[in-house]
């Protein structure tokens, strides 16, 4: 319950900021406006989850527990596919500045994000076919069930969910990283998150945004590698310790919709100045009206 308060928060800040202040209509805020909306659709999310959590028992069909886990880690590959394009978006604008500049931003950003979205149906659909209501005499749940079609399912997504965007966004990084650290080379107007960061600073942003996404994205990647590794009987062995598992893989996915905002957001100086403005001109100034 404090992710969901904290996440429906920060993200509605992020949205209502990006959304009326026309100096934020920039390409990386757009992508941020989507990540922030996913992760608001996704936090409502949460109410099932502890609701399911509290009774311990899946109270509905079958029907509804495929639709639910596709809409779940459809928002999650959502997340992950957006992070990654950011951290490419700002590669581009750091290494190749006039590269974009000739294009419309909004049309080009709005093609990347129906792209994103796309690949983000395509990595979720075949998880349809391995998940269902696993019913017993005293309860029921909604589980992926460790068939061979699973497990290579499970084995192929570890690679394409996690793996591959980790070494996307280590490259970018570690490029950033190495134009931002050579003044000489840089160009001194290239905008690194939407303003000019000292080097200390971006450093400190580049190494916490790796080391969030490992956090947020590992355990789960580490339960796809475990239903790839294991089959049905090693699976039932292992079912003691699933239960901890699965809980700490829910907590780390859920908790990227608190460090979301804050990492891209919040951490922003242009994003916070923004902020302090919409609070002058809307929030104090409609109370001030209101006194009179």
């Amino acid at each position: 319950m404090v992710i969901f308060v904290a996440s429906l928060i920060g993200n509605l800040l992020t949205c209502i900021v990006i959304y009326y202040d026309r100096t934020m209509h920039t390409a990386t805020n757009y992508y941020l406006f989507n990540l922030a909306v996913s992760d608001l659709i996704l936090t409502f999310g949460i109410l099932l989850e502890v609701y399911e959590f509290v009774t311990d028992t899946y109270h509905f069909g079958n029907i509804v527990c495929k639709l639910h886990f596709f809409f779940v880690v459809l928002l999650w590959n959502n997340s992950i596919l957006i992070m990654t394009t950011l951290a490419i978006e700002r590669y581009i604008a750091i290494w190749y500045p006039l590269m974009f500049q000739s294009k419309p931003v909004w049309r080009r950003v709005m093609k990347v994000i129906f792209v994103v979205w796309v690949i983000a149906i395509a990595e979720t659909l075949p998880e349809l076919w391995s998940v269902s209501l696993i019913k017993t005499d005293k309860s029921s749940i909604c589980y992926t069930v460790p068939t061979p079609y699973a497990r290579l399912i499970n084995g192929l997504l570890a690679i394409v969910t996690f793996v591959v965007p980790l070494m996307i966004m280590t490259f970018v990084y570690a490029m950033i990283a190495f134009k931002v650290n050579h003044p000489e080379k840089s160009n001194p107007d290239s905008m690194v998150f939407n303003h000019r960061e000292n080097r200390k600073k971006v450093n400190k942003l580049i190494v916490a945004l790796t080391l969030s996404f490992l956090v947020c994205w590992l355990p789960f990647f580490s339960l796809r590698v475990l239903f790839f590794a294991c089959d049905v009987h090693q699976f039932a062995h292992l079912f003691q310790y699933l239960g901890i598992g699965h809980r700490i893989v829910y907590f780390n996915n859920w908790f990227s919709m608190v460090l979301n905002p804050i990492l891209f957001s919040l951490m922003s100086t242009k994003f916070r100045n923004a902020l302090k403005m919409l609070w002058k001109s809307k929030i104090r100034g409609q109370s001030n009206m209101l006194r009179v």
